[in-house]
C-alpha cells in the first residue's frame, strides 16, 4: 500500500500525466450521459465497469514498467493461447469473440491480446537496429500476424484491423524506413480486395452496403436491407446538427431505432444529442489524449518505454478513428467499440489498463533505462 500511495503521488504531481486524467475523465463523462439518453439499464452496469477499470489501472502503476516488458512475450502467448480457445467457445450472435463467465459476465480475448500484443513488440523491438532493413521487419509482421488472423477467425474484422496499423506506428518510432513501409502498405492494399471471398456473408454484405452507398448507388431496397443499420445511425447523426438535438429527442432511441447505439454507434448517439459540437469536443478530447502520450514518448529515456507508449496510444486513437468512420458513413460496419465511451467491460478495462502503463512510464520516464539495469533486475525509477 505504501508504494501505492507513492506512485499515486508521483502521477497527481507529474504535469504530463493530468492531461490524461483529464480527457479519461470527460471521456467517461461521455460514456455515461450517452448512456442514460439511449441505454439506461447499461449507464449503471457502466458505472461498475468503470469503477472496477479504473481499479485495474491503479494497479498497473505499481510495477516498474521494465518489470512489465519482461512479461511481455509470457503475456503475447497466453493471449494467443485464449484466441485459440475462444474458438471453441460457443458461439454468440454468429461469431466466437467471447468466453461467458459466471453471472452473465462476457470476457473478449481479443482486448486483452491488444495489450499484450504492444508489451511484447515493444520489447522486441526496444534495441532492434534491423527494422531499418527488410529482413528485420520479419518478426514484427509475424509477431502481428499471428493475433490477426485468429481475431479474423473469430470473426472480429473490426479488431484485426487495428494491428496493422499499431505495427506501423511503432515500426516508425523503432526508426524504420518509410519507403519499406510504404512498399509493403501498397502491396497490402492491393492485395485486400482478394480477402472479399474469404469474409463471412454478413461481412460481405457489409462491405457491399458500403461501397453502393460511396458509389451512390444504393437504392430504397438497400437501405431497408444490408444498408439499414449504416444509413439510422447517419440519420440520427444528422439530425442532431450544429449543437444537437437534447436529451428530450432521445425516446426514439430508447424505443429501439439504432442498434448498436450504446456500443458500436454511441458516436452517433453524441452526434444526435449534442451534433457536431459534441462530436468535435470528443475528437479534440482524443486528440489531447495523444499529445499527452506523445510528450511521455518524447521525454522518456527507456526506448522500451517509449515504444509502448506510442503503440497504446496509437491503439486508442486508431480504434476511436475506425469506429467514427463507421458511424458517419465514411466506412464499412466492422463492428468496433469507441474507446473509454462504448458500453462493455472487457473494452473499458483494457483501455484503463492501457491508461495505467502510461500514466507508470510518465512517472518513471527520466529513470535508467534498461540497457543501465539489465535484464535480471527491476529498474529504479
Amino acid at each position: 500500500m505504501k508504494a501505492l500511495r507513492r506512485v499515486l503521488w508521483q502521477v497527481l504531481t507529474t504535469r504530463v500525466a493530468w492531461p490524461i486524467l483529464i480527457t479519461i475523465g470527460l471521456l467517461c463523462v461521455a460514456s455515461l450521459l450517452a448512456l442514460e439518453l439511449s441505454s439506461p439499464e447499461n449507464a449503471d452496469r457502466q458505472r461498475i465497469n468503470i469503477l472496477v477499470a479504473a481499479v485495474a489501472g491503479v494497479i498497473m502503476l505499481v510495477p516498474h514498467f521494465q518489470v512489465v516488458g519482461r512479461l511481455g512475450y509470457g503475456m503475447y502467448g497466453v493471449g494467443v493461447l485464449l484466441l485459440v480457445a475462444v474458438l471453441f467457445a460457443p458461439e454468440q450472435q454468429h461469431t466466437h469473440r467471447w468466453f461467458l463467465l459466471p453471472r452473465n459476465v462476457q470476457f473478449q480475448p481479443s482486448e486483452v491480446m491488444k495489450i499484450a500484443y504492444v508489451v511484447a513488440l515493444a520489447w522486441y523491438l526496444r534495441y532492434r537496429r534491423d527494422v531499418r532493413e527488410l529482413r528485420g521487419l520479419i518478426v514484427p509482421f509475424v509477431l502481428t500476424a499471428v493475433p490477426m488472423m485468429l481475431i479474423l477467425k473469430e470473426p472480429d474484422l473490426g479488431t484485426a484491423a487495428l494491428f496493422p496499423l499499431v505495427l506501423y506506428a511503432m515500426l516508425v518510432a523503432a526508426g524504420a524506413r518509410l519507403r519499406h513501409l510504404a512498399a509493403i502498405a501498397v502491396m497490402t492494399v492491393v492485395a485486400v480486395p482478394g480477402a472479399y471471398p474469404f469474409m463471412k456473408p454478413y461481412q460481405q454484405k457489409r462491405v457491399d452496403a458500403f461501397y453502393k452507398q460511396f458509389m451512390g448507388t444504393a437504392d430504397a431496397a438497400h437501405y431497408q436491407a444490408e444498408g439499414y443499420q449504416q444509413r439510422q445511425a447517419e440519420m440520427v447523426l444528422g439530425a442532431g446538427g450544429l449543437t444537437g438535438q437534447g436529451p428530450e429527442a432521445a425516446e426514439h432511441l430508447r424505443q429501439g431505432a439504432l442498434w448498436g447505439d450504446y456500443t458500436d454507434f454511441i458516436f452517433a448517439v453524441i452526434g444526435g444529442q449534442w451534433g457536431f459540437v459534441g462530436c468535435l469536443l470528443v475528437l479534440v478530447l482524443y486528440l489531447a489524449f495523444l499529445g499527452a502520450s506523445l510528450e511521455i514518448a518524447g521525454s522518456t529515456k527507456d526506448p522500451f518505454a517509449r515504444l509502448m507508449v506510442v503503440g497504446l496510444a496509437s491503439m486508442i486513437l486508431f480504434q476511436a478513428m475506425i469506429n467514427m468512420y463507421m458511424a458517419s458513413g465514411m466506412g464499412p460496419v466492422v463492428g468496433i467499440a469507441l474507446p473509454f465511451i462504448s458500453y462493455g467491460g472487457s473494452s473499458i478495462l483494457t483501455n484503463m489498463v492501457a491508461a495505467g502503463l502510461l500514466l507508470n512510464v510518465s512517472v518513471r520516464r527520466s529513470g535508467y533505462s534498461a540497457a543501465a539495469v539489465g535484464y535480471g533486475v527491476a529498474a529504479r525509477a
